[in-house]
């Protein structure tokens, strides 16, 4: 036996049997809500202004919640879902570095109740105009308009 054998036998341990890291002696700095959505938000635009802009866009669909060190990222179909978790190591690993909280979990969900409300019709437009402001409802009569499609 040679030391270059004694070390390739110990390079090859090594490389079978890697380092473990304890999840207990990793950083767990507190954070608040509206730093994480900073974080995401600078993300979001990253994201954008490389060219990723699908994944871009449905950061910015998503629903966040945060309780303790569980994010909820709630997204309305299974599309959505599929292409967010496709890129979600490199924005876990860049959430988990900024925050300096390794214990971070996200849970991502579907729900399929959750409906992005569109107006498309003029009427459904003056109907939504009219929930931001009743006060458009009292012009609409006083002025006797009509809304002609």
């Amino acid at each position: 036996m040679s030391l270059k054998s004694i070390k390739k036998k110990r390079e090859l341990e090594a490389s079978i049997n890697p380092v473990q890291i304890n999840q207990e002696d990793l950083p767990k700095d507190d954070f608040t809500f509206e730093e994480l959505k900073k974080h995401w938000d600078y993300c979001s635009a990253q994201y954008y202004a490389t060219g990723r802009m699908l994944m871009s866009s449905t950061m910015n669909m998503a629903n966040l919640t945060l309780n303790d060190t569980l994010l909820t990222v709630e997204f309305p179909n299974e599309g959505s879902k599929l292409s967010f978790e496709e890129n979600l190591y490199d924005l876990v690993s860049y959430i988990h570095k900024k925050l300096n909280n390794y214990h971070l979990k996200i849970d991502v969900k579907v729900n399929e109740e959750v409906q992005i409300k569109k107006a498309y019709t003029i009427h459904d437009k003056l109907d939504y105009l009219k929930e931001i402001n009743p006060a458009l409802d009292v012009l609409i009569k006083t002025f006797d308009l009509e809304v002609k499609p």
